[in-house]
């Protein structure tokens, strides 16, 4: 891990902001286990994924899936900020992430599974 700035640093030629995710967490994610029934929002940077992260958060709600979870970072967390210390595999189906990960640093379970993206 090479801090660039004071706020960025710069893993496996990526650049993360300093703080809300670690080296270690990133290399956890090669044995981040997929289920069947997850769905990944993956996006580049500033393109409209909060507006569409709501609008698929909004439709499971309607179906009453995603009562349990009191905002939408909790509804649909980051897969690469692991902010809040819950294990994502305690949480029940049908599991919801955002993501603006490339290929290579994604766990590579995704190639396995049904799981929608």
């Amino acid at each position: 891990m090479e801090q660039i700035t004071d706020f960025l640093y710069r893993y496996k030629n990526y650049n993360f902001a300093i703080g809300p995710t670690t080296a270690e967490y990133i290399d956890s994610l090669q044995s981040f286990d997929i289920r069947n029934s997850d769905i990944f929002l993956v996006t580049y940077p500033k393109s409209g994924t909060t507006w569409v992260q709501q609008i698929i958060i909004s439709i499971f709600e309607l179906d009453g899936s995603l009562t349990k979870y009191p905002n939408n970072f909790e509804q649909m967390p980051w897969l690469e900020y692991k902010v809040d210390p819950q294990d994502y595999a305690l949480r029940p189906s049908l599991r919801l992430f955002a993501s603006h990960l490339t290929p290579v640093l994604m766990p590579p379970g995704l190639k396995d599974k049904k799981a929608k993206f």
